[in-house]
């Protein structure tokens, strides 16, 4: 109705800094490796022992990350889960996401199945991670309705290792081919 109705005001400002179209976030893992290669940028809990982790490192093992994703056809555009707690390798499956150009769905780890249902099959995810068996078996509940997902990892299981490994085919100049293409689209 028109009492109900509200009277919205847009402002604009001309822009102070204009963007560099073709950098993004993937560029800060690449900037800390040349810039600083020795800084530590995370420490992660191994073996009941924390362990620092270089930015030389980092961006080593989303490289391997990324091309195993690669060799598991996750393609630029791609739509990929990923249900955890914020841990190591919650960042670390985030950015390989971004390097192959492929888009991260998260997912709390706390939804329900309706839920997770519901935002893998309306994201139409192609993939998705998860930090345990009890997010797998989540997902597995309502498998049937996600016509689009074809796989699930699980970090618990050692996905990141596997994927890592499955990778080592892929070499660094198809790795950057898909840079190069995500660059040319986003021009």
């Amino acid at each position: 109705t028109k009492e109900d109705a509200v009277a919205v005001r847009e402002y604009s400002v001309p822009v102070l800094v204009r963007p560099d179209p073709p950098r993004d976030l993937t560029d800060l893992v690449e900037a800390a490796a040349v810039e600083a290669p020795d800084a530590v940028l995370f420490s992660r809990r191994s073996g009941g022992v924390w362990q620092d982790v270089t930015s030389t490192q980092f961006l080593a093992e989303v490289s391997a990350l990324a091309k195993g994703m690669i060799a598991a056809g996750i393609q630029p555009g791609d739509r990929v889960g990923l249900m955890a707690k914020t841990c190591y390798e919650w960042t670390l499956v985030d950015f390989a996401i971004w390097f192959v150009g492929a888009v991260t769905v998260p997912i709390y780890e706390t939804s329900s199945p309706e839920q997770v249902s519901w935002i893998l099959r309306d994201s139409e995810s192609v993939a998705c991670f998860t930090q345990n068996d009890h997010h797998a078996a989540t997902i597995a509940e309502v498998r049937g309705e996600l016509t689009s997902l074809r796989t699930v990892w699980v970090f618990e299981r050692d996905a990141v290792a596997e994927l890592s490994t499955a990778g080592r085919p892929v070499t660094d100049a198809e790795l950057a081919e898909t840079f190069d293409l995500i660059t040319r689209l986003l021009r």
